[in-house]
């Protein structure tokens, strides 16, 4: 018999140095099984990770994309808005100054029928003189209507 390495029996050192390094064996492949797993596992989140970032960068640029048009709309939204400001402002100033000609129609018109109105009354004074002159009831003359004949002016404008 030979001497034991660990003070024992080298039958039972054998079984046990077997033993151990069975169980060594086991944890060694258990340990390279999740080491196998762990690695599928990373190349399942690396091609995950790649796929969203992927998807990351789709996103960016459609937000980009959306930005853009955004900036775009709203600078034609100001755009139109001061269009719309400029031809409402003209419009203003064109109402603002027919408005102003019509006011200054009106009061020709007004200062006409005014001048108009005394000229009437001047008008209207004047005959009521000049009846009144005529209807004199001061005077004492009479007035008789005379009728002449047109032979008597025939004779005339023939003797003349």
């Amino acid at each position: 018999m030979g001497i034991s390495l660990f003070g024992g029996n080298p039958k039972e050192t054998n079984n046990e140095k077997d033993r151990i390094d069975s169980e060594h064996q086991l944890k060694i492949e258990a340990l390279q099984a999740e080491v196998m797993q762990a690695r599928e596992k990373l190349r399942e989140s690396e091609a995950r990770m790649v796929e969203l970032q992927g998807k990351l960068d789709e996103y960016l640029s459609k937000e980009q994309q959306i930005a853009g048009v955004m900036i775009k709309a709203q600078i034609s939204a100001q755009k139109t808005e001061a269009e719309a400001r400029a031809r409402a402002e003209i419009l203003l100033q064109e109402t603002d100054e027919e408005l102003r000609r019509k006011n200054q129609e009106l009061e020709l018109l007004r200062i006409k029928a005014q001048l108009f109105k005394e000229e009437i009354h001047d008008r209207l004074d004047q005959y009521k003189t000049s009846l009144e002159k005529i209807m004199d009831p001061s005077d004492d003359i009479a007035f008789t209507p005379t009728l002449v004949a047109k032979e008597k002016k025939n004779e005339q404008k023939l003797i003349g």
